[in-house]
């Protein structure tokens, strides 16, 4: 992680916001490279929480589709934020809607220095499977599994470009680009960054073959404050090349909870 009229103004809202005003602003002076403005992005999360989550996608000609997840994280580096056992992060997201894909799920573990493993299982099937979830969409959406998987500062290395004015605000603008170990399906992507919270509110997409094909985009007002952590309750991702788009809505979210290591187990897939 195709739309439905009622999220139409969101996702026009939210081209607005960043189209409203893109200007050059002077060259930074401030010594930030491109990986601390990442690192920044990256650290302002939870050490581990609960999302459930609505997607509503939809495309120029207004048919609809919608599904429901639930996105289960947590960070297992240690007290010197160095990996555990090679291990960095661990994700579970289950599907909660349509219903013929309920409890049906998928698991990442987010590796140091080897590509991830990541694992599916099927309720109608009660299998559990090894796979490779690269452009693997989001039942449907405009969200890939990349896209909603939290990433990690190794995945990558960055470039920081010229800051810009966004909305008359101005934003730290940062090029990613993904490692070989990271099995991106993107060749890189240009994040916008304002000063005041490190979420990104727009984020560019090229594929392997240089061509622009996606955008994400958060309206300023759809980041909330928890206790210094700053969260985007709203996300729409647009496919440049389809025409598509979805709107991710965060319906319920569980910061930092109390989630034991054998929640992540490959095993505990098959359980509902």
């Amino acid at each position: 992680m195709r739309a439905p009229l009622a999220v139409l103004p969101v996702a026009a809202l939210a081209l607005l916001l960043v189209a409203a005003s893109e200007d050059s602003v002077p060259e930074p002076s401030d010594g930030l490279s491109g990986r601390d403005i990442y690192a920044c992005v990256l650290r302002n999360r939870f050490d581990a929480y609960v999302q459930e989550a609505k997607l509503v996608s939809g495309d120029s000609g207004q048919s609809a589709q919608e599904s429901r997840l639930r996105m289960t994280w947590k960070s297992f580096r240690d007290a010197e934020d160095k990996a555990r056992a090679g291990v960095l992060s661990k994700t579970l997201v289950r599907y909660e809607h349509p219903f013929d894909l309920r409890f049906s799920g998928y698991l990442v573990i987010n590796n140091e220095t080897r590509s991830n493993d990541q694992f599916v299982y099927l309720a109608a099937s009660r299998r559990i499977r090894r796979v490779n979830l690269r452009k693997e969409a989001v039942f449907g959406t405009d969200f890939t599994f990349e896209d909603i998987v939290p990433a990690e500062i190794e995945d990558a290395d960055y470039r920081r470009l010229s800051d810009v004015v966004v909305d008359g605000r101005s934003v730290y603008v940062v090029e990613v680009v993904p490692k070989p170990h990271a099995d991106s399906e993107y060749s890189r992507f240009v994040v916008y960054v304002p000063r005041e919270n490190c979420v990104p509110v727009r984020t560019r997409y090229w594929d392997d073959k240089g061509v622009e094909v996606k955008e994400l985009t958060v309206p300023f007002e759809a980041v909330k404050n928890f206790d210094g952590i700053h969260w985007p309750m709203q996300l729409t991702m647009r496919n440049l090349k389809l025409e598509t788009f979805t709107t991710l809505t965060v319906e319920n979210l569980e910061p930092n909870a109390n989630l034991p290591d054998k929640d992540f187990e490959v095993r505990r897939l098959m359980s509902h």
